[in-house]
């Protein structure tokens, strides 16, 4: 039998991504003076604050469930490498990432990738748990695939504004 696995976890680990986001964003910040900037990248920060209340909120109302696995560990071996991997998982890959940002179509990008990395983690995690508890990963998907989307178009909007 799998381990019987709190919901709660999952949430810390959305919780985790979304602090990690936030980081990002306030440190980034401090590269830019143009207030355009200043204001994306704060909206950015915001969403992430956001999105971690929200998933605080839904850690009050879950409990337990045994996750599916292929095989015994299969679980605690995926959310452990993909935090490990995730694009903005530590302090040195925050850092790594700020260096190599110059503008605001960088800051998006990274942000895009930050979702995109979300996503997949929180989608990958739906095949471990029950349908019962799948409300509250759907509820945490939708919520990055929004943010991904308004990312999307606010890079359009930064784009054709470079070109004018």
């Amino acid at each position: 039998m799998g381990k019987m696995l709190n919901i709660n976890e999952i949430l810390d680990f959305a919780i985790k991504i979304e602090q990690n986001g936030y980081a990002f964003y306030t440190r980034v910040a401090k590269k830019f003076n143009n207030l355009k900037i200043m204001k994306l990248i704060h909206y950015l920060a915001e969403e992430e604050l956001r999105h971690e209340s929200l998933f605080k909120a839904l850690k009050k109302k879950k409990g337990i469930f045994t996750p599916h696995e292929s095989y015994e560990g299969e679980y605690s071996i995926y959310t452990e490498e993909f935090l490990r991997s995730h694009f903005l998982s530590t302090r040195e890959s925050i850092n790594k990432s700020i260096m190599i940002i110059k503008d605001e179509v960088d800051v998006i990008d990274f942000a895009i990738d930050f979702e995109k990395d979300s996503i997949v983690f929180f989608t990958t995690l739906k095949t471990f748990i029950t349908e019962d508890k799948e409300d509250v990963i759907e509820r945490i998907i939708k919520e990055e695939v929004n943010h991904l989307k308004k990312l999307f178009v606010l890079r359009n909007e930064i784009k054709r504004e470079k070109k004018l």
